[in-house]
């Protein structure tokens, strides 16, 4: 700027070159022009290359979270697979128990009624045992009486 300055202030005196001057300050103008125009050009160029690693870092991120996520559901799923195995295992579990329940209540019905038949036997055969232990007391008395009158005579005897 200074050295412009210094060839202006030379120029400005001589009339011959007053068009030489005018191209001069007009080359100076575009120079200068141009050279705000680098600085602001550089100073977008960083800003926009601060942006992109900003970006690289933002996109690096969301590629670890993506990954992430996706072992997670790899992982839920894994769990959610388990987790069916168990319910088809306690459905079929459940199954078993009601077969066992049913057959367990066909043996029941079938010991009930076993039972109820045996218990028919049973009243018969106490009322046989109640009539022989009636005829047993009736031929113990008989009996009593028959020695009673055996000793009887046997005192009128002697």
């Amino acid at each position: 700027e200074r050295d412009f300055q210094e060839v202006l202030t030379e120029l400005v005196g001589d009339k011959s070159l007053e068009r030489f001057r005018l191209e001069y300050e007009k080359l100076h103008r575009a120079l200068k022009k141009s050279h705000e125009s680098e600085k602001r050009l550089v100073k977008k160029a960083r800003e926009l290359n601060a942006e992109i690693v900003q970006n690289a870092q933002k996109v690096q991120t969301a590629l670890k979270l993506s990954q992430e996520d996706q072992n997670t559901i790899a992982s839920l799923k894994r769990e959610i697979e388990k987790a069916w195995k168990m319910v088809d295992a306690a459905h079929d579990k459940e199954a078993r128990a009601k077969d066992t329940i049913s057959q367990l209540k066909t043996e029941i019905a079938n010991l009930s009624r076993l039972v109820e038949q045996g218990a028919g036997l049973s009243i018969g055969q106490e009322n046989t045992v109640n009539e022989l232990m009636k005829v047993k007391n009736d031929l113990m008395r008989e009996r009593d009486n028959a020695v009673a009158q055996v000793n009887a005579l046997r005192v009128e005897i002697d």
